[in-house]
Order: structure tokens, then C-alpha cells, then sequence
């Protein structure tokens, strides 16, 4: 328990710290009106400079042809989508006490502003049991900063379908039950709209099934999975 508070803990203050850490570039403005934007790499005061700017191209430029050299914070470039549609698709890790399990799905929603988006889901959970899980669920997520790296928090509810997968085991009846997620993570936006993002949360799927037994009585096993989850995934 104190392991997942202290990873959590790190899925906040990360992006937090980066966050307000400003990159800085150097900004040499010309006599001709011309601006460089980069790293000064090598610089003799009185004759000449050397500066690297976007895609490695290095300048030499003559002293004589600067006005002013200065060093100024990076413009920021938004990464993430404000408003549209948006699709997170990812992979869990439900890990129970003795055996772990595999959730794989998909959601595709609309972004309503910088920080909210909502859709629907669905998905496959396979638990070391006579069912999977098909879930269908609706998806609540919430960037907590404006930033190209920003912690969020998401819900997810839904309910889920059952499918016998265990040929070997005689199910007379089988059903689905509700499914809840809750939790947190950090999103990574890389280019314009796409990125991709890790999660940790507390995750409970319900499902049950009947089966007779030798002397033909009738058993109902109620099935409630909690389990830590652990997910990574992309987003567009």
C-alpha cells in the first residue's frame, strides 16, 4: 500500500516540477532586423559568435552585425487538443493477491475543454476463471494543468458482459455484473493531438455463474475482482 501512495505521489509531482521549470534559449537580434533562436555553442565577444537553432543548423554571425544578444524563455507550443474528438486506447495490468490478470480497451469520446473529455468503451478482461469480461463503460478524464505533460484523473463505470471461455468447466448459467475505475496518470503530448500516457488506479468487475454439482444442487458463485491496476497507453 505505502509502494502504490508513493507511486501515485510521483504521478503528481513530476509533471508538476517539470512544469515549472522553464526552458531558456538564446535570442541574438541583427542589425538587418533578423532574429536566431537557439544555443549560443561558441562565442569571441569582439569578432564573432556561434549559434545552433532548430535542426541543428549552426550560423556563424559578425559581431558588427549584432544589435543585441539575449536570453529568453522558449515559447510555449500547445501539444494536446482543446476541443474534438479524442481516442485513448491502452492495455491494464489488474494485479490481485496470487494471480494477475489483462485488460485491453478502447474509448472514443469528444475533448469538451483543454481539461475535460468524456466517451465510451470497451474492452476485454481475462481472469484466470471460467468467464472473460467484456466491458462497456462510459470514461470520465480530467487534465489537472495546461501542459504538454500533465497529471490527470479518470473514472471509468460501466457494466460487463460475460463469455465462458473454459470449455473443460460446465457453466449452466453465466452473467455479467457492474464494473468501476478509478484512479490516476501522467499524459505525455509529443506532436499535435497524439501522445501517450501511463495509470494507476483501484479497479472492481463483478460478474457470477452457476453450475450443478454431483448430487445435482445448484451452486451460484458470485465473482468480485479488486485489484490494483496498472496501465499504459496512447491517445489521439
Amino acid at each position: 500500500m505505502r509502494l502504490l501512495f508513493f507511486s501515485l505521489s510521483l504521478f503528481f509531482l513530476i509533471p508538476l516540477v517539470s512544469s515549472a521549470q522553464s526552458q531558456l534559449e538564446d535570442v541574438v537580434y541583427l542589425k538587418n532586423g533578423g532574429v536566431l533562436r537557439g544555443e549560443i555553442i561558441e562565442m569571441n565577444r569582439n569578432e564573432w559568435l556561434k549559434i545552433e537553432i532548430a535542426g541543428r543548423n549552426i550560423f556563424v554571425v559578425m559581431m558588427d552585425e549584432v544589435s543585441e544578444i539575449k536570453t529568453e524563455v522558449i515559447p510555449f507550443r500547445r501539444h494536446y487538443k482543446e476541443a474534438g474528438y479524442i481516442n485513448r486506447s491502452g492495455v491494464d495490468l489488474l494485479s490481485g493477491q496470487g494471480s494477475s490478470s489483462i485488460r485491453i480497451y478502447t474509448v472514443n469520446g469528444y475533448q469538451f475543454t483543454p481539461g475535460f473529455s468524456a466517451g465510451f468503451g470497451l474492452g476485454v478482461s481475462t481472469y484466470n476463471d471460467p468467464l472473460t469480461l467484456i466491458p462497456f463503460f462510459a470514461d470520465l478524464n480530467y487534465r489537472l494543468i495546461e501542459s504538454n505533460t500533465s497529471p490527470f484523473i479518470f473514472v471509468k463505470f460501466g457494466y460487463n458482459f460475460s463469455i465462458n471461455h473454459d470449455d473443460d468447466f460446465e457453466i449452466d448459467d453465466h452473467r455479467g455484473g457492474l464494473l468501476f475505475n478509478a484512479g490516476v496518470g501522467i499524459v505525455f503530448n509529443l506532436s499535435s493531438g497524439f501522445g501517450w500516457y501511463i495509470n494507476a488506479g483501484y479497479n472492481i468487475d463483478n460478474s457470477s455463474y452457476e453450475f450443478d454439482t454431483w448430487n445435482n444442487q445448484t451452486v451460484n458463485n458470485n465473482l468480485s475482482f479488486r485489484r490494483v491496476n496498472f496501465g499504459v497507453g496512447f491517445a489521439f
